[in-house]
Protein backbone atom coordinates (compact mmCIF):
# COMPACT_ATOMS: atom_id res chain seq x y z
CA UNK A 1 0.00 0.00 0.00
CA UNK A 2 1.19 3.38 -0.99
CA UNK A 3 1.65 5.07 2.66
CA UNK A 4 1.03 8.70 1.73
CA UNK A 5 -2.35 7.60 0.58
CA UNK A 6 -5.32 8.12 3.72
CA UNK A 7 -7.51 4.80 4.32
CA UNK A 8 -11.11 5.55 4.39
CA UNK A 9 -12.85 3.92 6.77
CA UNK A 10 -15.32 0.70 5.41
CA UNK A 11 -19.17 1.06 5.96
CA UNK A 12 -20.81 -0.31 8.65
CA UNK A 13 -22.15 -3.78 7.37
CA UNK A 14 -24.54 -4.53 9.78
CA UNK A 15 -27.51 -4.78 7.22
CA UNK A 16 -30.56 -3.97 8.98
CA UNK A 17 -34.63 -3.01 7.96
CA UNK A 18 -34.86 0.76 8.22
CA UNK A 19 -38.00 2.18 10.41
CA UNK A 20 -39.04 3.86 7.34
CA UNK A 21 -40.91 1.86 4.62
CA UNK A 22 -39.74 3.11 1.65
CA UNK A 23 -42.51 3.04 -1.71
CA UNK A 24 -42.28 0.32 -4.33
CA UNK A 25 -39.32 1.83 -7.13
CA UNK A 26 -37.28 4.31 -4.17
CA UNK A 27 -33.90 5.38 -5.16
CA UNK A 28 -30.88 6.38 -3.87
CA UNK A 29 -29.44 8.39 -6.20
CA UNK A 30 -25.66 8.81 -4.90
CA UNK A 31 -23.68 5.14 -4.81
CA UNK A 32 -20.08 4.00 -4.99
CA UNK A 33 -18.69 0.81 -5.79
CA UNK A 34 -15.55 -0.21 -5.34
CA UNK A 35 -13.77 -3.16 -6.68
CA UNK A 36 -13.07 -6.70 -6.51
CA UNK A 37 -10.33 -4.41 -6.56
CA UNK A 38 -8.20 -7.36 -8.14
CA UNK A 39 -10.19 -7.15 -11.36
CA UNK A 40 -11.11 -3.64 -11.04
CA UNK A 41 -8.26 -1.61 -9.82
CA UNK A 42 -8.45 1.78 -8.52
CA UNK A 43 -6.58 4.74 -10.08
CA UNK A 44 -2.62 4.99 -9.34
CA UNK A 45 -3.02 8.37 -8.59
CA UNK A 46 -5.59 8.49 -5.64
CA UNK A 47 -5.07 9.93 -2.16
CA UNK A 48 -7.23 7.31 -0.19
CA UNK A 49 -7.12 3.46 0.16
CA UNK A 50 -10.84 2.03 0.37
CA UNK A 51 -11.73 -1.63 0.76
CA UNK A 52 -13.61 -3.41 -1.52
CA UNK A 53 -17.39 -2.30 -1.21
CA UNK A 54 -18.77 -4.24 -4.76
CA UNK A 55 -21.90 -4.53 -6.16
CA UNK A 56 -23.01 -7.22 -4.41
CA UNK A 57 -22.17 -5.75 -1.27
CA UNK A 58 -24.23 -3.23 -2.67
CA UNK A 59 -27.38 -5.50 -3.54
CA UNK A 60 -27.44 -6.72 -0.81
CA UNK A 61 -28.15 -3.36 1.44
CA UNK A 62 -30.13 -2.22 -1.12
CA UNK A 63 -32.43 -5.43 -0.36
CA UNK A 64 -31.74 -4.55 3.27
CA UNK A 65 -33.33 -0.96 3.16
CA UNK A 66 -36.03 -1.20 0.86
CA UNK A 67 -34.59 -0.34 -2.65
CA UNK A 68 -35.20 -0.61 -5.66
CA UNK A 69 -32.85 1.27 -7.75
CA UNK A 70 -29.94 3.32 -7.70
CA UNK A 71 -27.58 6.02 -9.35
CA UNK A 72 -23.93 4.43 -9.35
CA UNK A 73 -21.25 7.62 -8.85
CA UNK A 74 -18.10 7.54 -10.47
CA UNK A 75 -15.52 8.13 -7.41
CA UNK A 76 -12.30 9.84 -7.40
CA UNK A 77 -10.50 6.88 -6.61
CA UNK A 78 -11.14 5.16 -10.34
CA UNK A 79 -9.90 8.63 -12.04
CA UNK A 80 -11.71 8.08 -15.22
CA UNK A 81 -11.77 4.23 -15.55
CA UNK A 82 -15.05 2.94 -16.33
CA UNK A 83 -14.78 -0.71 -16.86
CA UNK A 84 -16.28 -1.53 -13.12
CA UNK A 85 -19.47 0.40 -14.19
CA UNK A 86 -19.90 -1.08 -17.32
CA UNK A 87 -19.68 -4.32 -15.71
CA UNK A 88 -22.16 -3.46 -13.05
CA UNK A 89 -25.07 -1.67 -15.11
CA UNK A 90 -24.23 -4.52 -17.51
CA UNK A 91 -25.50 -7.22 -14.55
CA UNK A 92 -28.09 -5.12 -13.27
CA UNK A 93 -29.69 -3.26 -15.97
CA UNK A 94 -33.43 -3.07 -14.59
CA UNK A 95 -32.07 -1.97 -11.16
CA UNK A 96 -28.85 0.64 -11.92
CA UNK A 97 -28.07 3.98 -13.83
CA UNK A 98 -24.82 5.64 -13.86
CA UNK A 99 -22.29 8.97 -13.97
CA UNK A 100 -18.99 8.46 -14.83
CA UNK A 101 -16.19 10.58 -15.25
CA UNK A 102 -15.51 11.40 -19.08
CA UNK A 103 -11.74 11.66 -20.19
CA UNK A 104 -10.93 14.84 -21.85
CA UNK A 105 -9.73 12.06 -24.92
CA UNK A 106 -12.81 10.05 -24.81
CA UNK A 107 -14.28 8.57 -28.03
CA UNK A 108 -17.82 9.23 -29.38
CA UNK A 109 -18.12 5.28 -29.56
CA UNK A 110 -16.70 5.15 -25.85
CA UNK A 111 -19.83 7.64 -25.22
CA UNK A 112 -22.24 5.65 -26.90
CA UNK A 113 -21.23 2.86 -25.52
CA UNK A 114 -21.67 3.89 -22.16
CA UNK A 115 -25.04 5.56 -23.09
CA UNK A 116 -25.86 2.20 -23.87
CA UNK A 117 -25.22 0.20 -20.98
CA UNK A 118 -27.22 2.96 -18.78
CA UNK A 119 -25.00 5.90 -18.36
CA UNK A 120 -26.91 9.23 -17.93
CA UNK A 121 -24.63 12.09 -16.95
CA UNK A 122 -20.65 12.84 -16.32
CA UNK A 123 -19.35 14.16 -13.15
CA UNK A 124 -17.64 17.26 -13.14
CA UNK A 125 -15.73 17.94 -9.69
CA UNK A 126 -14.18 21.53 -8.43
CA UNK A 127 -11.26 19.77 -6.53
CA UNK A 128 -10.49 17.78 -9.40
CA UNK A 129 -10.19 20.27 -11.69
CA UNK A 130 -10.62 23.90 -10.54
CA UNK A 131 -10.89 25.26 -14.22
CA UNK A 132 -14.41 24.76 -15.71
CA UNK A 133 -14.88 22.44 -18.22
CA UNK A 134 -16.94 24.25 -20.55
CA UNK A 135 -15.89 21.85 -23.40
CA UNK A 136 -16.93 18.91 -21.15
CA UNK A 137 -20.12 20.29 -20.26
CA UNK A 138 -20.94 21.11 -23.72
CA UNK A 139 -19.63 17.94 -25.12
CA UNK A 140 -21.79 15.82 -22.96
CA UNK A 141 -25.03 17.77 -23.61
CA UNK A 142 -24.18 17.30 -27.27
CA UNK A 143 -24.07 14.04 -26.46
CA UNK A 144 -27.45 13.35 -24.09
CA UNK A 145 -25.86 13.51 -20.91
CA UNK A 146 -26.56 15.52 -18.07
CA UNK A 147 -23.73 17.26 -15.58
CA UNK A 148 -23.84 17.03 -12.39
CA UNK A 149 -21.56 18.80 -9.85
CA UNK A 150 -19.81 18.49 -7.25
CA UNK A 151 -19.03 22.02 -5.47
CA UNK A 152 -17.98 21.86 -1.35
CA UNK A 153 -18.30 25.18 0.25
CA UNK A 154 -18.81 28.75 -0.48
CA UNK A 155 -15.69 29.31 -2.58
CA UNK A 156 -16.38 26.57 -5.22
CA UNK A 157 -20.05 27.59 -5.15
CA UNK A 158 -18.64 31.24 -5.83
CA UNK A 159 -15.94 30.03 -8.57
CA UNK A 160 -18.13 28.02 -10.86
CA UNK A 161 -21.93 29.55 -10.11
CA UNK A 162 -22.14 31.82 -13.05
CA UNK A 163 -20.74 28.49 -15.53
CA UNK A 164 -23.37 26.20 -13.69
CA UNK A 165 -26.23 28.56 -14.20
CA UNK A 166 -25.57 28.38 -17.54
CA UNK A 167 -25.16 24.93 -18.37
CA UNK A 168 -27.49 23.68 -21.28
CA UNK A 169 -29.81 21.11 -20.42
CA UNK A 170 -30.94 19.40 -17.37
CA UNK A 171 -28.11 19.08 -14.57
CA UNK A 172 -27.58 18.19 -10.79
CA UNK A 173 -26.02 19.24 -7.58
CA UNK A 174 -24.45 17.13 -5.13
CA UNK A 175 -24.59 17.01 -1.29
CA UNK A 176 -26.99 20.22 -1.42
CA UNK A 177 -23.87 22.26 -2.62
CA UNK A 178 -22.36 21.81 0.72
CA UNK A 179 -23.25 25.21 2.40
CA UNK A 180 -21.55 26.49 5.34
CA UNK A 181 -23.80 25.76 8.53
CA UNK A 182 -22.50 28.88 9.73
CA UNK A 183 -24.26 31.23 7.00
CA UNK A 184 -27.08 29.70 7.23
CA UNK A 185 -30.04 29.10 4.82
CA UNK A 186 -29.88 32.33 2.97
CA UNK A 187 -25.74 32.09 2.78
CA UNK A 188 -24.03 32.21 -0.70
CA UNK A 189 -24.12 28.21 -1.43
CA UNK A 190 -27.67 27.93 -0.69
CA UNK A 191 -28.85 31.35 -3.06
CA UNK A 192 -26.62 29.92 -5.37
CA UNK A 193 -28.53 26.42 -5.07
CA UNK A 194 -31.95 28.12 -5.31
CA UNK A 195 -30.90 29.62 -8.07
CA UNK A 196 -29.97 26.90 -10.09
CA UNK A 197 -33.30 25.38 -8.66
CA UNK A 198 -35.32 28.13 -10.45
CA UNK A 199 -33.78 27.50 -13.77
CA UNK A 200 -36.49 24.71 -13.86
CA UNK A 201 -34.16 22.06 -15.18
CA UNK A 202 -31.46 21.44 -11.60
CA UNK A 203 -32.43 18.56 -9.43
CA UNK A 204 -30.21 18.60 -6.26
CA UNK A 205 -29.46 15.45 -3.84
CA UNK A 206 -30.15 15.78 -0.44
CA UNK A 207 -27.69 14.90 2.13
CA UNK A 208 -26.28 15.82 5.90
CA UNK A 209 -22.45 15.08 4.61
CA UNK A 210 -22.10 19.13 5.30
CA UNK A 211 -22.65 18.68 8.59
CA UNK A 212 -20.57 19.68 11.44
CA UNK A 213 -21.99 17.41 14.51
CA UNK A 214 -20.05 14.17 14.26
CA UNK A 215 -23.29 11.70 14.82
CA UNK A 216 -27.07 11.53 13.91
CA UNK A 217 -29.35 13.31 13.85
CA UNK A 218 -27.04 16.12 12.18
CA UNK A 219 -29.78 18.63 13.71
CA UNK A 220 -27.70 21.34 12.13
CA UNK A 221 -28.72 20.58 8.60
CA UNK A 222 -32.49 20.55 9.45
CA UNK A 223 -33.01 24.04 8.15
CA UNK A 224 -31.38 23.25 5.17
CA UNK A 225 -33.60 20.31 4.53
CA UNK A 226 -36.83 22.30 4.97
CA UNK A 227 -35.91 25.32 2.96
CA UNK A 228 -35.46 22.80 -0.07
CA UNK A 229 -38.58 20.42 0.67
CA UNK A 230 -40.76 23.07 1.06
CA UNK A 231 -39.41 25.47 -2.20
CA UNK A 232 -38.80 22.67 -4.47
CA UNK A 233 -40.52 18.92 -3.78
CA UNK A 234 -40.58 18.24 -7.74
CA UNK A 235 -36.55 19.03 -7.78
CA UNK A 236 -34.92 16.81 -5.04
CA UNK A 237 -33.58 13.38 -4.93
CA UNK A 238 -32.01 11.68 -2.09
CA UNK A 239 -28.38 10.05 -2.09
CA UNK A 240 -26.72 8.03 1.05
CA UNK A 241 -22.99 8.38 -0.37
CA UNK A 242 -22.38 4.68 0.42
CA UNK A 243 -20.05 3.35 1.55
CA UNK A 244 -19.04 6.96 2.31
CA UNK A 245 -15.49 7.59 1.26
CA UNK A 246 -13.62 10.15 2.76
CA UNK A 247 -15.27 10.48 5.78
CA UNK A 248 -13.66 10.14 8.97
CA UNK A 249 -16.64 10.57 11.82
CA UNK A 250 -18.35 7.92 13.84
CA UNK A 251 -19.61 5.74 10.67
CA UNK A 252 -23.30 5.66 10.65
CA UNK A 253 -26.02 2.40 9.75
CA UNK A 254 -27.39 2.98 6.59
CA UNK A 255 -30.23 2.37 7.88
CA UNK A 256 -30.29 5.31 10.41
CA UNK A 257 -29.39 7.57 7.40
CA UNK A 258 -32.50 6.51 5.81
CA UNK A 259 -34.70 6.94 8.86
CA UNK A 260 -33.41 11.04 8.26
CA UNK A 261 -36.27 10.85 6.20
CA UNK A 262 -39.18 10.58 8.58
CA UNK A 263 -37.63 13.83 10.18
CA UNK A 264 -36.64 15.89 7.24
CA UNK A 265 -39.76 14.79 4.82
CA UNK A 266 -42.68 13.93 7.25
CA UNK A 267 -45.11 14.45 4.09
CA UNK A 268 -45.30 10.55 2.95
CA UNK A 269 -46.27 12.33 -0.83
CA UNK A 270 -42.95 14.40 -0.67
CA UNK A 271 -41.18 11.26 0.22
CA UNK A 272 -42.80 9.56 -2.72
CA UNK A 273 -41.81 12.62 -5.49
CA UNK A 274 -38.04 12.68 -3.31
CA UNK A 275 -37.64 8.61 -3.23
CA UNK A 276 -39.18 7.54 -6.49
CA UNK A 277 -41.02 10.34 -8.56
CA UNK A 278 -38.26 13.15 -9.14
CA UNK A 279 -35.36 10.62 -10.08
CA UNK A 280 -37.78 8.40 -12.51
CA UNK A 281 -38.14 11.89 -14.42
CA UNK A 282 -34.97 12.73 -14.21
CA UNK A 283 -32.85 9.07 -15.12
CA UNK A 284 -35.67 7.17 -16.60
CA UNK A 285 -36.79 3.81 -15.73
CA UNK A 286 -34.27 1.03 -15.66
Amino acid sequence: MDMQRTKSPGPDRNLRQPKLQLPPGAWDTHLHIFGPQSRFPLAGGRKLEVEDCTLDDLLALQDALGLSHGLLVQSFQHGNSYEYMLHALSREPRRFRGVTALAPDVTDAEIAILKGAGVVGTRFVYRMAPAFDHRGVARAHDAGLQAHFMLHGEDEAAAWADDVLQTPGRFVIEHMGWPSVENGTDGPSMRFVRSALDTGRCWVKLSPRFSQQSVLPFSDVMPFIRDLVARYPDRLLWGSDWPHPNYFQPMPNDADLLDLMLEWVPDEAVRQKIFVDNPRELFGAP
